[in-house]
């Protein structure tokens, strides 16, 4: 029988970076000058990589698994506000202004991150007009992502918000096949019910509830979503008649 292996491979820093559609706005010269002083780290899942306010001194890029953003509550619980995933950026806005990073970072699954220096970054992103302007374009978007997130999660019940976070999940990390749209993002029950703000046995309520009505199902912590116009319906609240939706399945940088 054939043993899995237990954490997932080490990228190069040279992949990593390649990956990373936003520093691809930067020259030949600067991407070797970053190739030349980052450095790849690894995190086992639930590992914290910096907490809410810490000062940073390096951004990250995601090489291999998934890292999520979240906030603390007045109570004391905690919200995921966004999964970032291969090739995406975090950390970068915090070391631009000085302030860190308004949340806290944490690895979903075992992940290897990309840690990029501010030192040594800062004089390149001061030089580099591209990287300005691909910057801009790349907070709009995902200001505008987290609008649309908050705006789904405002209103509605609770399993129109669980509804809503696997839609926007399967948007950002859906990749279709034959058997239905795959979330390949090994979320657990508590990961869904942090991000829809409700509790893990409400989530496993409602997912039993869809898995036997045919709509989605789970299996090593992959979510493959089968009738997304019903995952719609549910979000909206609105009456059971055909409502389709185009799934993008294309992640932001």
């Amino acid at each position: 029988m054939q043993v899995m292996p237990r954490y997932p491979a080490r990228p190069t820093v040279a992949s990593v970076l390649g990956s990373c559609t936003l520093l691809n706005a930067l020259s030949e010269e600067d991407r070797t000058q970053l190739r030349e002083v980052s450095y790849l780290a690894f995190a086992e899942r639930g590992q914290t990589i910096w907490l809410t306010g810490e000062g940073m001194d390096f951004f990250c890029v995601v090489g291999v698994g998934f890292v999520k953003m979240v906030k603390s509550t007045p109570t004391g619980h905690e919200m995921t506000q966004e999964i970032i995933g291969p090739g995406q950026v975090f950390g970068m806005l915090g070391i631009i202004d000085g302030k860190g990073c308004p949340l806290s970072a944490r690895t979903v699954c075992h992940a290897w991150y990309l840690k990029v220096p501010r030192i040594e970054f800062m004089p390149i992103y001061e030089r580099s007009i591209r990287l300005h302007d691909q910057l801009m374009h790349h907070t709009t978007l995902r200001l505008r992502q987290a609008q649309e997130m908050l705006a789904r999660l405002s209103s509605g019940n609770v399993e129109s918000r669980l509804a809503a976070v696997i839609l926007l999940l399967a948007e950002s990390y859906g990749h279709h096949e034959s058997t239905g749209l795959i979330i390949d993002v090994p979320l657990t029950r508590q990961d869904l019910a942090e991000m829809a703000g409700t509790t893990v046995e409400t989530t496993i309520r409602a997912m039993s509830r869809w898995q036997k009505q045919g709509w989605v199902t789970t299996a090593a912590k992959v979510i493959t979503v089968h009738q997304p116009n019903q995952l719609e319906i549910s979000m909206r609240g609105l009456p059971l008649v055909g409502v389709a939706l185009s799934s993008r399945g294309t992640p932001s940088d």
